[in-house]
């Protein structure tokens, strides 16, 4: 088995424990909460979402690629190693200041603190899980392995420890501690196996680690206004209302079908900077859409039937919002190839970041006309989103398109 198969193998290996402990634990926990307190939830977890993009900053992709580059020098994998944790601890220190400091301005967000907190813990703890290392290593066995760790110590507590609302701190809680675990044992591996190890960095190297990282961030966290933001919003209109438990568990199905692209995608990042094989990118592009469409097909004709069995007869109301959000999750794969691991091998990865900054012009654009006009609702929030989406992918082919010559020239390795 090759070094892109075997890597995209574990990947979705850990993509279907994911798969099957949410198939465990989300209706569980839905049922027990309620849509309400889901809804809560589903905010909190959004938030954790910008905390976590906060604190990486891009490093998943920046330091990946830096790993991959410097695979021999354990001197300067150490380095990237220590600044990069460096960073992300004190992003971390800062995010929880201003979250303080918002709790005394903002109701909502005074109302959810405790939650918040602890989200902010979790993210701080998974940023230093260093994944980069061992995606720009080329070896995913590690990650797959914390990954599936992390995820039964999680629904291994879920089951035993949660049995009521007031009991929604558990979820982060749980998590946290599974991390927990995992850092102490990734960590003794990169010291041990890796020869990685803390080292000391000067203050100029660490400000050009995050200057190099900082357009991939500037990325990541565009994308994020029409991935998570919705659901942010829809919790500051309808503070505690069923419609944001309604979208958090229809969005649930958006999340795993990321989770499901997402391993292509990352896999082929380091190995398309490496032999630039854009022929096999495309074939399996093409040839995984066709799965995907089949499924989004059934998801579309049974919502109904779907949503009451994943979450329970009171989240009916999710039915609607899922097929709505199911051309969304058709674009995710093309959108997630056709960027960073398309567009860095020809030194075009910056288009990667304009075709989300555009689309990001265009959803902030939508979101301020629906709120002039009084029309935000979770279905408008997906239509936007899928407009924005369409305009991202339209430009990432664009610029395909336009170097094919810079394609042809690649070298091919097949």
């Amino acid at each position: 088995m090759g070094k892109l198969a075997k890597n995209t193998f574990f990947l979705y290996a850990l993509t279907a424990a994911n798969y099957l402990f949410g198939l465990a634990t989300i209706p569980y926990i839905s049922r027990i909460l309620g849509p309400s307190i889901f809804g809560n939830l589903g905010f909190a977890m959004a938030f954790g979402a910008y905390f976590s993009l906060i604190i990486d900053f891009g490093f998943i992709l920046s330091a990946t690629k830096k790993v991959t580059m410097f695979a021999d020098d354990k001197l300067e994998l150490s380095k990237i190693f220590s600044a990069v944790t460096f960073i992300k601890l004190s992003f971390a220190l800062l995010l929880f200041i201003a979250l303080a400091v918002s709790s005394y301005m903002i109701t909502e967000i005074a109302n959810n603190f405790a939650l918040l907190t602890l989200f902010l813990i979790l993210s701080a703890l998974t940023s230093l899980l260093p994944d980069y290392i061992y995606m720009g290593l080329e070896n995913m066995k590690i990650i797959a392995i914390r990954g599936v760790a992390i995820k039964a110590i999680f629904v291994s507590l879920i089951f035993v420890c949660l049995k009521s609302p007031e009991q929604v701190y558990f979820v982060p809680l749980f998590q946290i501690i599974g991390s927990i675990i995992v850092i102490i044992w990734i960590y003794f591996d990169l010291h041990k196996n890796q020869n990685i190890k803390f080292t000391k960095t000067t203050l100029r190297y660490r400000i050009t680690i995050i200057k190099d990282s900082a357009p991939y961030f500037l990325s990541r966290i565009a994308s994020s206004v029409y991935n998570f933001c919705n659901t942010i919003i829809l919790g500051f209109i309808y503070p505690g209302k069923a419609v944001v438990g309604y979208y958090t568990s229809a969005d649930k199905f958006r999340s795993l079908a990321q989770q499901g692209c997402s391993p292509v995608a990352d896999s082929f990042y380091p190995y398309m900077i490496r032999t630039k094989d854009y022929k096999k990118l495309l074939r399996t592009v093409l040839i995984l859409e066709i799965p995907i469409i089949i499924i989004l097909a059934i998801c579309f004709i049974w919502s109904d039937e779907i949503c009451i069995i994943a979450f329970g007869k009171e989240y009916l109301g999710s039915s609607e919002l899922l097929r709505w959000m199911i051309p969304i999750m058709a674009l995710t794969l093309p959108q997630y190839m056709f960027g960073f691991p398309a567009l860095t091998p020809i030194g075009k990865a910056k288009w990667a970041n304009i075709s989300v900054e555009i689309a990001t012009v265009n959803q902030i654009g939508g979101l301020i006309i629906l709120f002039i006009t009084g029309s935000v609702s979770a279905i408008n929030l997906c239509i936007l989103t899928t407009i924005s989406e369409v305009i991202c992918l339209s430009i990432r082919i664009a610029t395909l398109v336009a170097n094919k010559k810079l394609l042809k020239n690649e070298p091919k390795t097949f």
